[in-house]
């Protein structure tokens, strides 16, 4: 029984959205026209080719941390937006500049609410890949406005950033977004030099302790570009591998110079009892704690905040 309600649900979603479609085009044959093929850009994304308008002002985002972010970074306020599953609410940095609240339409990828999609009229949808799930999802919401999907890897936020800018024809103000980071980097590399280092990013969770690979996972991307590197001990990782968990036992796995523990909402118990760990004392690194919900994922403007926040480590 569940699973045929849930291929009802399917099917009512992709129907409301059909439907939208259907209705969105018999509005736009009886306007005048005011561009002709001007209005439009043809792009190309991971899932095809679309033409989106050469201005879009109400942007849907299906991704509410690291699509929102270079959205957000580049300009444009989303009207709708997926809350993130891991905190349920934006970045400091994506919040702060965003002048009014998207309207919510869901809190993952594959909860989507179609119908609240719809009721908020986009005239663009900007989602991610993550899965052949999302073929699905972009099947459906297609249908209600031209839909962009980026290729997306946690460590490849210049990438993402790339991608996002080039659908809203903003790629200037991209290189400017990185160029400013670079700058940031810069700097501090000359403050305080870290090349040769080495630093392990630990996230901590009420149920389990994993470091963050240097090759896989979005905030190594960024602390690798200040000359971090994570020891030798350690999965080095890959797009299909951001974390390794570590169990009571083997702590050691975590040595290195610095460590930096990503606490989740909650956790204080845990951390208290990791850092009591005779085991963990005896690594002898340097240990900063940083809110996991302001740089587990994120774009330019987390890795900058993060790049500022790690220069204290080193000094």
């Amino acid at each position: 029984m569940k699973n045929d309600e849930s291929a009802f649900g399917r099917w009512r979603l992709g129907a409301v959205a059909i439907l939208c479609a259907v209705a969105v085009t018999a509005c736009s044959q009886d306007a005048t026209p005011t561009g002709g093929d001007s209005d439009v850009r043809v792009v190309q994304h991971a899932f095809g080719e679309t033409s989106v308008p050469t201005d879009p002002t109400r942007v849907a985002v299906l991704d509410g941390d690291r699509t929102m972010e270079a959205v957000v970074a580049l300009g444009v306020e989303p009207v709708a937006a997926v809350k993130p599953p891991l905190t349920g609410d934006y970045a400091p940095v994506v919040r702060a500049r965003l002048a009014a609240e998207p309207t919510d339409i869901g809190s993952a990828d594959v909860e989507v609410n179609v119908e609240a999609l719809i009721a908020t009229a986009p005239d663009l949808i900007v989602m991610r890949t993550s899965g052949e799930d999302n073929r699905d999802l972009y099947d459906q919401v297609s249908a209600v406005a031209p839909t962009v999907v980026v290729e997306y890897t946690p460590a490849s936020w210049q990438s993402t950033l790339e991608q996002v800018a080039g659908f809203l024809d903003e790629e200037e103000r991209a290189d400017s977004l990185i160029a400013d980071y670079q700058r940031v980097v810069d700097e501090s590399s000359a403050r305080a030099p870290q090349e040769g280092r080495t630093l392990t990013v630990a996230r901590v969770r009420a149920d389990a302790l994993r470091y963050m690979t240097q090759d896989g996972s979005f905030p190594y991307s960024v602390l690798a570009d200040l000359g971090y590197r994570a020891p030798e001990q350690q999965d080095r990782g890959s797009d299909a591998v951001q974390t390794v968990d570590v169990s009571p036992e083997l702590i050691d796995v975590l040595a290195a110079d610095d460590i930096v523990l990503l606490t989740d909402a909650g956790t204080e118990d845990a951390v208290a009892q990791l850092r009591q760990n005779p085991l963990f004392t005896a690594l002898g690194a340097r240990v900063t704690e940083l809110p996991s919900k302001d740089f587990l994922f994120g774009n330019v403007l987390t890795a900058q905040a993060l790049v500022e926040t790690a220069s204290e480590i080193g000094e």
